[in-house]
């Protein structure tokens, strides 16, 4: 930790975290904030079997997602999640999911924005268990940034990505060092997000301190 808060305070950076699922956030969880208008962002996540819950148990799962924020208030990202060392013929899940802010932060007003998760899925309820729909908002108070969301299960699902509340609160204590903790709506996460080579980013984390994930993404301003 002391090393990379060395390094933090070499390598600046201004942008937002990446969560592991591919959208502007925190460990899992969204966010209100935005990247800059332009920004793409390619990256892969590890998540261990004991925090995804998939078909028939917890599994390894791997995630490969593009994320491209066209406008200031508009965010694309099209993911992938595979099923590690599960020998069946089922191959990967495709997401396509899509985030708009509505409202911009002021001095006592939080930032809000509205995101879904798979919303052009076709296929049956029994193979769907990533989707969402929510609402976030998000408010920086001093050094610490705050977030606060719900997610009602709008779309049919067997396993909702987010499902009631959720939330969580970041903190930078270097230009390129941000450590976050989250409540998922069903664990407690905590992780860090590292920046460096003003391109790259790699995120650790804890989830319900019981498993962990992993994750690099590259981003670059179009």
């Amino acid at each position: 930790m002391f090393c990379l808060l060395v390094l933090g305070s070499i390598f600046s950076s201004e942008s937002m975290a990446q969560s592991l699922n591919g959208t502007t956030g925190l460990v899992t969880i969204p966010t209100a904030r935005m990247q800059k208008d332009g920004t793409l962002s390619i990256g892969v996540s590890y998540f261990d079997q004991n925090s995804q819950v998939y078909f028939d148990g917890t599994k390894n799962i791997g995630v490969a997602y593009i994320n491209m924020t066209f406008l200031p208030f508009l965010e694309l990202v099209y993911r992938v999640n595979k099923a590690l060392y599960y020998h069946t013929g089922y191959i990967m899940d495709r997401l396509p999911m899509i985030r708009l802010r509505l409202l911009n932060e002021k001095t006592y007003i939080p930032a809000i924005a509205i995101g879904v998760h798979d919303f052009g899925s076709t296929s049956d309820k029994s193979t769907i268990h990533f989707n969402a729909t929510y609402i976030v908002l998000s408010k920086k108070v001093t050094d610490f940034d705050f977030h606060l969301g719900y997610a009602p299960p709008l779309m049919k699902a067997v396993y909702h990505q987010f499902d009631g509340l959720f939330g969580g609160l970041a903190y930078k204590p270097a230009n390129a060092v941000e450590v976050y903790a989250e409540y998922d709506s069903r664990n407690v996460n905590a992780g860090l997000q590292f920046q460096f080579l003003k391109h790259f980013a790699i995120n650790l984390a804890s989830l319900n301190f019981n498993s962990y994930a992993a994750g690099i993404n590259f981003r670059v301003k179009l």
